[in-house]
């Protein structure tokens, strides 16, 4: 896979809700984020569920947390990228995947691309991804990758790493298939300051018993943001206008 140019690294966030370790779910973000690896220059925080699922349990307010969660949170909200896993439990993802997920910000990952992968005990839970994430990131207004990565029990080793070839075919696929949009938003560390203000909010105030209200289409916090696009796609519709 040929490498395109990125000044920096892109900042991603890999986070594995797999509780123990090794997992199968791990190794399979592991993969994709060692795939991405090769393509383009990345600099990787990982989250690991075996990690920090104990730390989660009993808040109900961000700043209960742990500072390392709260770090980790931090840097969901300022990646440019993120690359999620999750085993399926009761034909989703776990509840403690989810309790996480509560405590980000609401507004923070607007247009942030994400790609999306699960394992599971066998192919009839394949449609978690589409059912039960995509969902998910799509009320952060998130920008989900169109090609997310299933694998099953089948797909890995006793020792948790990967031996099927559709497998890695898959992941090299969903790869290929996010460079282009990730190049499109190479903001390269820039969002960490953009969302600074969002994260510090979200610590002294986000609760998962607070009604949450937010605008219909939120602005992004992108970098770069829209305004070039919009104006284009503005001048074309004055343009015809006139001609009208």
């Amino acid at each position: 896979m040929t490498s395109f140019n990125l000044q920096k690294p892109l900042n991603i966030v890999a986070v594995s809700g797999g509780l123990n370790h090794p997992s199968k779910t791990e190794a399979l973000v592991q993969e994709i984020v060692y795939e991405l690896g090769e393509a383009i220059p990345i600099q990787v925080h990982f989250i690991k569920f075996s990690e920090i699922g104990h730390l989660l349990g009993g808040a109900i307010y961000r700043h209960q947390l742990p500072q390392r969660v709260q770090d980790d949170l931090a840097a969901v909200e300022a990646a440019d990228a993120i690359i999620v896993g999750t085993p399926v439990y009761r034909a989703s993802f776990t509840g403690l995947f989810k309790h996480f997920f509560d405590f980000v910000e609401q507004t923070a990952l607007v247009d942030v691309p994400v790609l999306l992968a699960a394992s599971g005990g066998s192919e009839r839970h394949a449609l978690v991804l589409e059912h039960q994430l995509r969902p998910l990131f799509s009320f952060f207004q998130a920008q989900t990758l169109p090609i997310g990565v299933y694998a099953t029990d089948q797909d890995f080793t006793p020792e948790y790493t990967i031996h099927s070839e559709s497998l890695r075919d898959r992941i090299t696929l969903a790869v290929a298939r996010a460079l282009p949009i990730l190049e499109w938003a190479p903001a390269k560390g820039k969002r960490a300051e953009v969302v600074k203000e969002k994260t510090q909010q979200a610590n002294q105030h986000l609760g998962i018993n607070k009604q949450i209200e937010q605008a219909a289409v939120l602005p992004s916090a992108a970098v770069p943001n829209l305004d070039a696009a919009e104006s284009r796609l503005h001048h074309k519709k004055i343009a015809k206008t006139h001609v009208a």
